[in-house]
């Protein structure tokens, strides 16, 4: 029976692993799939080449564990929110929903610039990415806007519509941070604007009913 290899060494194995995928996950958002290089990613985690086809067969497979990652943490983030929001009105429950994915997008830029590298063409890669990553996400967002109209919220418009509308709202700012830096001369990841960033989606997503305006 071979020997277990020692722990450091396995933490060592997890950890490069970990480097790579991060490491990927930044070229794939910045130049896409075809202008991402295993050398380059390789580069940028601080690790040996070598490392890749340790631990990636292919570049495909690498990319998808670069997706899997980015969209693990913006589920374990919802999750998380849903399961602490039980019983909660569901006007109330969708603002803070929406709150944490803008905050999320100002944390994680490299998700909307991942989507928009990816997004653009029709391949297998997005195929496998639709099917395991957004149409669960789309399909959430539906029935939260099916329950907030069964509560008696109006109609704003189409979920596949709205989806997108929110999704390029809430994300552009960060996605295309240097043109925004440039053009307005502020920093759109500072405290100050992520806050009023967030209360501007909020009042263009969940509108207050004009008896209730001050």
């Amino acid at each position: 029976m071979p020997e277990r290899p020692p722990r450091r060494l396995q933490q060592r194995s997890v950890e490069t692993r970990e480097k790579l995928v991060e490491a990927a996950l930044h070229e794939f958002a910045e130049k896409g799939f075809g202008g991402a290089s295993t050398r380059a990613i390789a580069t940028r985690a601080g690790v040996a080449q070598s490392a890749v086809p340790y631990h990636f067969e292919t570049k495909d497979s690498l990319w998808k564990a670069a997706a899997d990652h980015l969209f693990g943490l913006l589920r374990e983030r919802f999750q998380a929110r849903v399961v602490g929001l039980d019983g909660v009105g569901v006007r109330t429950k969708s603002r803070l929903l929406v709150r944490d994915f803008v905050l999320f997008a100002a944390a994680h830029p490299e998700l909307h610039r991942f989507m928009l590298q990816e997004g653009t063409g029709r391949s297998e890669r997005l195929e496998w990415l639709v099917e395991k990553h957004i149409r669960p996400t789309f399909e959430f967002l539906r029935g939260q806007m099916d329950e907030l109209e069964a509560d008696g919220a109006p109609a704003i418009g189409r979920p596949d519509h709205l989806h997108y509308v929110l999704i390029g709202a809430a994300s552009t700012p960060y996605a295309l941070a240097p043109e925004f830096e440039l053009v307005t001369g502020e920093d759109p990841f500072a405290k100050e604007m992520v806050d009023a960033h967030v209360e501007l989606i909020l009042s263009l997503f969940f509108p207050e009913p004009r008896g209730e305006r001050q």
